[in-house]
């Protein structure tokens, strides 16, 4: 087996809510089994396999130890992530916490909703992010009793997953941080695949970029709610 070649994980393997990271595992970039990585170990995964800055890296992997309570291990197990300190309502793919059992689980469901949101050219763009966001947090309000709306930092959070899908999976070089393939998004979230097409980007990700990519989703999601209130008054 090539070292990077697909390999899907088995019953006893750890894996974690997040596509990306599974992914990462599932092609060897982190140990295949999701079990004790330390904090090297996913910096180096992270930027080695999507070239995303080390500082990006840094954060995410030491924020994320910190967030579940194993800074003093150093280490961690992907299904670690399955923690109230990182998991959040008005995921893309998996439905709320308090409403399913299955929470783990992808949703079919949830994920034909996400795709129905492609362009013409097959394609999610940022807009369509956007759009999704608000038909997932208008669901969580209505269908759950225990949910009032993200914090801040959930939505600086829950729109950095979006802004980095775009960054690390764009439908073209040029189309980086723009839109991403219908197809390649279902590899990612539905197989925690690489598509055999896909190539990580020619140049490093900056938080720069993140940031930037970021306060534009924020940015669309407002102006949507605000059309949306105009048009109900």
């Amino acid at each position: 087996m090539e070292k990077h070649e697909y390999q899907a994980p088995g019953p006893n393997d750890s894996r974690s809510p997040c596509p990306a990271l599974n992914s990462l595992a599932n092609h060897g970039y982190l140990p295949r089994n999701g079990k004790n990585i330390t904090t090297d170990q996913l910096i180096e995964a992270i930027n080695e396999g999507f070239n995303v800055s080390k500082f990006i890296a840094f954060i995410l992997s030491h924020v994320g130890l910190y967030l579940i309570g194993k800074t003093r291990e150093g280490e961690l197990s992907l299904e670690d992530l399955f923690n109230d300190a990182i998991e959040h309502p008005v995921s893309l793919t998996r439905p709320d916490k308090d409403l399913s059992e299955d929470y783990r689980k992808i949703s079919p469901e949830l994920l034909d909703s996400l795709f129905s949101e492609k362009n013409e050219n097959n394609k999610l763009t940022r807009k369509s992010f956007a759009r999704q966001f608000i038909k997932r947090r208008d669901q969580s309000l209505r269908d759950n009793s225990k949910f009032h709306g993200l914090s801040f930092l959930q939505k600086y959070q829950v729109f950095g997953e979006y802004s980095l899908t775009l960054l690390c999976f764009p439908g073209s070089e040029n189309g980086r941080g723009e839109e991403i393939d219908v197809d390649t998004l279902k590899s990612i979230y539905q197989f925690e695949r690489f598509p055999d097409n896909w190539k990580k980007s020619e140049s490093t990700i900056s938080l720069s970029q993140l940031h930037n990519l970021v306060g534009n989703i924020r940015d669309m999601v407002e102006d949507l709610d605000k059309n949306k209130h105009e048009k109900h008054e």
